[in-house]
């Protein structure tokens, strides 16, 4: 007879799917599961996360719009998140006058919502998208409305983590409009800014100083990393494989799936203790003139390797490091942050 300590924790179908795929979901992955569980309570989950995919990964805003249209037509709270995808295509698409509707819509249909983390959550991604759409005074309306609602919320770890991201996202909106910053926003700024500064100052001790106009996350130093994971930026992927065909299966048949290979190798290095993760941004012509001037085979697993290496200190401009902070760009080109890209829940 056997015991365990470790509660049994029941996993959704969906849970199951997305824990059992060998592979990254690719849209049409998340999008067939919909159609196949059709009445599952996490269809229109499915069908969100197959919205996002496609936006991150082609850019064709009119199919992501129609994945998250359908969601929204679930209602409850994953409607509401599909909600917030509609927005944003449309204003993506300069259909601002649709977009604002929508915006207004979702706002009225959260006023009826009890507060609580799912309620605050959607305030704190619509200030951003709004503020990502440049709709700064629209933004700083759901900001405020959001920062009472976490009040509302009461104790809660997680709504205060957005209560405290908020209040962050409001002091930037007051500033660029001119309004003036209270004694909660300059604590807030203070305090982003503090955390940035000792980021920078970490990186210099253990790396080295920052080259001259960089930012953190491009901070090198010379000498041995940690961990350093060489990926191909995302125009030339398709080239690649062209160029080596054999490398489908290291890599997989689309960008999305290569992406999240790279995520989990990434965070290999990380979970298995390393201080410093390196992501290098591989260009092809870069690659192949620098296995040219190695005297190198290029399809060789080992000059991929080198190269990574080789970049971290000949091609600065190539490397961040790893992960970025969750409202810094995706290190995937996909041009969304990263929170809601590569470092969204459902791809980890």
């Amino acid at each position: 007879m056997s015991s365990s300590s470790e509660p049994h924790i029941a996993r959704t179908a969906y849970e199951v799917f997305l824990a059992d795929l060998r592979l990254e979901p690719s849209a049409a992955d998340y999008e067939q599961w919909a159609t196949d569980h059709a009445g599952d309570p996490d269809a229109p989950r499915a069908l969100v996360d197959a919205g996002w995919s496609i936006a991150r990964s082609s850019g064709n805003l009119d199919r992501a719009l129609e994945l998250f249209r359908r969601a929204a037509g679930f209602g409850g709270e994953v409607g509401r998140d599909a909600q917030v995808g509609v927005a944003e295509q449309l204003y993506a698409l300069h259909r601002d006058q649709e977009a604002d509707e929508v915006q207004r819509a979702l706002r009225a249909e959260l006023d009826d919502q009890p507060s609580g983390l799912g309620t605050v959550r959607v305030f704190d991604d619509m200030t951003e998208m709004l503020s990502d759409a440049g709709q700064d005074h629209l933004a700083l309306g759901w900001c405020q409305a959001g920062l009472e609602r976490a009040v509302e919320a009461g104790d809660d770890p997680e709504v205060e983590e957005r209560r405290h991201a908020l209040l962050i996202s409001r002091s930037y909106l007051r500033e660029k409009l001119g309004v003036e910053l209270d004694e909660e926003d300059r604590e807030a700024r203070a305090e982003a800014d503090s955390s940035f500064a000792e980021l920078a100052a970490t990186i210099r001790e253990t790396l080295g100083p920052l080259p001259p106009g960089s930012g953190a996350d491009a901070a090198l130093a010379e000498g041995a990393f940690d961990g350093i994971v060489l990926r191909w930026i995302r125009e030339d992927f398709s080239a690649v494989r062209s160029r080596w065909p054999e490398s489908t299966t290291v890599y997989g048949g689309d960008y999305e799936t290569y992406a999240g290979r790279i995520q989990r190798e990434a965070q290999s290095y990380e979970q298995s203790g390393a201080t410093r993760v390196r992501l290098v941004s591989g260009g092809l012509a870069d690659y192949e003139a620098y296995a040219r001037a190695q005297q190198r085979d290029p399809a060789a697993p080992s000059t991929r390797r080198d190269y990574g290496e080789w970049c971290t200190t000949a091609r600065p401009d190539r490397v961040r490091l790893w992960p970025p902070e969750r409202n810094e760009a995706c290190w995937c080109d996909s041009g969304r942050k990263y929170k809601k890209c590569c470092g969204a829940p459902a791809r980890n």
